[in-house]
């Protein structure tokens, strides 16, 4: 019986209580996590550091998400979806996908729901 990959995935948000829960819906079923704490850290995380995914939240000081989603369509070629409470406008979201987001979700999140776009973002099924 073969083992399935274990998942890296970065989450970005400066909001701390939102990192802990995405870290807690995703450790639980099984990823790895890193965490970042503000675009500028997420970009120096990345230049160190090979992830299967990236999870951003639009609206953060200095370097928000669409710039971090910027970043990976031109060096990185890591799937991303943002995930935000703030920028729920349409016009955010077509940036947002027009910039290679695989996925847009609003806050509050379903862990189900979560779970399941992950899942089909990295190819893996979930229970």
């Amino acid at each position: 019986m073969s083992k399935s990959p274990i998942y890296h995935i970065l989450i970005v948000d400066d909001d701390e209580s939102s990192l802990k829960l995405l870290e807690i819906f995703l450790s639980t079923a099984g990823y790895r996590i890193a965490k970042a704490r503000n675009g500028a850290q997420a970009l120096e995380m990345l230049q160190q550091e090979r992830y299967d995914l990236i999870i951003t939240d639009v609206g953060m000081p200095r370097i928000g998400g669409l710039r971090i989603l910027e970043e990976i369509k031109k060096r990185y070629g890591i799937p991303a979806m943002v995930v935000t409470a703030t920028d729920a406008d349409s016009e955010t979201q077509r940036k947002a996908y027009a910039l290679g987001a695989r996925k847009y979700m609003l806050k509050p999140l379903d862990r189900e729901e979560l779970l399941r776009a992950v899942g089909s973002i990295l190819g893996k099924e979930v229970a």
